[in-house]
């Protein structure tokens, strides 16, 4: 069962008490615009983190952010770093945040990081400035609206929902509006174009917006639960795969998994989701996939149950997760899903948490149980999940990457997040790290960017300053979206930024390769000193050349040095790889695929 929050928040709590004549004149004189009625209603339903880049036309909104009791602002250095970082702020902390961007480039350049939100169905708030006038038909520069950039066409398909505040009088609650599109049925991002000339004008403050309270019931379709318990404890070779969509489900999931004798597997954004470590794991699958899951899966899974993902090709990889005559259980809240990629015998629009809960009910009361799954399971864990049995002991000079992630590993607090920019790294990572919990391991894979991770780490510190992040990026993403070190030195964030330093696009090097027989050295680029550069911002660092040389003495080290992020120049073997773990292998088969 999920129960909404009670949707009658009062954003003037502290003027209740004064009769509603008094209202306007305890407001501060300078706090009485719409932009303030805006933010103050947010605070009030839970919206305190605003990222984002200042600007003119969406200045009164930050002049209101930093007015406002309880709201800060995070200044990032890139729209889309913005937007990056407070997707991981959601994850990690479960509070919607709100993206706050200016008109004309401020619009432009946050495209890229809304989009990565409504891949991941990540709610936000996207707070756009504008010019005043902009609906008018009239001229100015950075006009954003229907007569120039069209920001709510340009964003429509990324946004459940669109606003334009046509009156100053309506603006908060056209703001709460647009958050509970954010928030549901599908989460996502939700756009509000705020022009400065109604967001500057003063306003009363706008009376409680009472609504009645919502009680939805999650109830999975009983002839598909029976069905889908059944298929699993009859199956010669059955598997269980945990996608992204079970985020927020984990208990329900925990519970599935600890109560039928079936192995799980789990895609690369849902590493973690439940512990590697279980008994039952194989890893995760998909693109750079363990080798108990690729020794599990080439035995023909007959029947698969699939939550929360889409069966994407990073998804599903090196690892089929059902054979050419078996049969699929396929259970997601959005129905398209269904049958794209792979045929569903049984396609099941259900919440995955309700589903995970009525199988193992179904299971313990008809007393279902596999006993062919754990002599299965025993054979494709018999040897290492590892492309590296010996990754951690490896010695070569210079340091691989997979020993490199495990020096990490075994040097991070215990309690450390992890997130992984995209790259080559990310393979090495998506591999040999464990996640043991739900919150160990943060990847934006969705769409893919180079920069997500580096951005997303302030997000995680943020949500938990307490907590070590440990973010494993390459010289690339750090070229592109390195200044978000600044933000993090900013705000005393506890981040390592572990730069994976190779001198080339290394993924698109070996890509080409694979795919044309021949990388060149068109990929390649100039090494930078990414410790000298580190130090010009007075954040710790250090090079690191050979095996052994990442401990906790020495990230111990570096912090003393002073609060904040620290940053590893990691100088790596770039031509060790791990086999068939890359995307290319897929691309490359369906490249060439006869879709008739």
């Amino acid at each position: 069962m999920a129960v909404s929050r009670a949707l009658g928040a009062d954003p003037n709590a502290r003027y209740r008490r004064a009769r509603r004549s008094d209202v306007h004149a305890l407001v501060p004189l300078d706090q009485r615009s719409a932009a303030h009625a805006l933010i103050r209603a947010l605070v009030g339903e839970g919206v305190t983190t605003y990222f984002g880049v200042p600007g003119g036309p969406i200045s009164p909104v930050c002049q209101a952010i930093l007015d406002t009791p309880g709201a800060s602002f995070i200044e990032s250095r890139h729209e889309t770093s913005a937007a990056f970082a407070a997707a991981s702020y959601w994850r990690a902390s479960g509070q919607v945040p709100a993206v706050v961007v200016t008109a004309g480039p401020g619009a432009t350049n946050v495209v890229t990081g809304v989009a990565n939100a409504h891949l991941a169905r990540v709610p936000m708030l996207l707070l756009c400035g504008d010019v005043p006038w902009a609906a008018e038909g009239r001229r100015l520069e950075q006009n954003s609206g229907p007569e120039g950039l069209h920001v709510e066409q340009m964003l429509g398909h990324l946004v459940r929902a669109t606003v334009r505040v046509a009156r100053e009088q309506s603006a908060s609650t056209q703001a709460l509006a647009a958050l509970e599109a954010a928030r549901e049925p599908t989460p996502g991002p939700a756009l509000v174009v705020v022009p400065m000339n109604h967001a500057r004008r003063s306003v009363e403050p706008p009376p409680t917006v009472l609504r009645s309270s919502v009680e939805r019931r999650e109830e999975a379709p009983r002839p598909a639960v029976v069905a889908a318990a059944r298929w699993l404890a009859d199956a010669e070779r059955p598997l269980i795969v945990l996608g992204a969509g079970c985020r927020g489900h984990e208990a329900a999931i925990r519970r599935l998994v600890d109560t039928v004798n079936v192995p799980f597997v789990t895609t690369p954004q849902a590493k973690g989701i439940v512990s590697e470590r279980h008994p039952r794991s194989l890893r995760n699958g998909g693109m750079a996939a363990s080798h108990w899951a690729r020794r599990y899966t080439a035995g023909e899974v007959d029947v698969a149950l699939a939550l929360g993902t889409d069966l994407d090709d990073s998804a599903v990889g090196p690892t089929p997760y059902v054979g050419r005559l078996g049969r699929l259980i396929h259970v997601d809240l959005d129905a398209t899903v269904f049958h794209r990629n792979h045929e569903a015998a049984l396609p099941v629009v259900a919440d995955v948490g309700a589903m995970a809960n009525a199988l193992a009910d179904q299971a313990m009361s008809e007393g279902l149980y596999n006993s062919r799954a754990r002599v299965l399971l025993r054979e494709a864990r018999a040897e290492s999940p590892f492309d590296e049995p010996d990754a951690a002991d490896d010695p070569r000079d210079p340091i691989t990457p997979h020993r490199a992630i495990l020096d990490l590993e075994a040097a991070a607090d215990g309690s450390a997040r992890f997130i992984t920019d995209i790259g080559e790294h990310m393979l090495f990572a998506l591999h040999y790290l464990t996640a043991d919990d739900p919150d160990r391991f943060h990847i934006h894979l969705r769409l893919g960017s180079m920069g997500s991770g580096i951005a997303g780490a302030v997000g995680l510190g943020l949500a938990d300053p307490s907590r070590q992040v440990v973010c494993i990026c390459g010289d690339g993403g750090m070229q592109m979206n390195g200044m978000e070190l600044m933000v993090a030195a900013d705000q005393g964030l506890p981040i390592v930024y572990a730069v994976f330093n190779d001198a080339r696009y290394n993924m698109v090097h070996h890509g080409m390769k694979q795919l044309y027989g021949r990388g060149g050295d068109a990929w390649h680029s100039r090494w930078v000193d990414f410790a000298t550069w580190a130090s010009a911002m007075n954040v710790p660092s250090a090079r690191i050349t050979r095996p052994g040389q990442i401990t906790p003495q020495l990230l111990g080290r570096l912090r003393r040095l002073g609060p904040g992020p620290v940053v590893l120049d990691v100088r790596i073997d770039r031509d060790v790889r791990i086999r068939g773990g890359g995307r290319v292998e897929a691309l490359q088969q369906m490249s060439v695929e006869d879709p008739s």
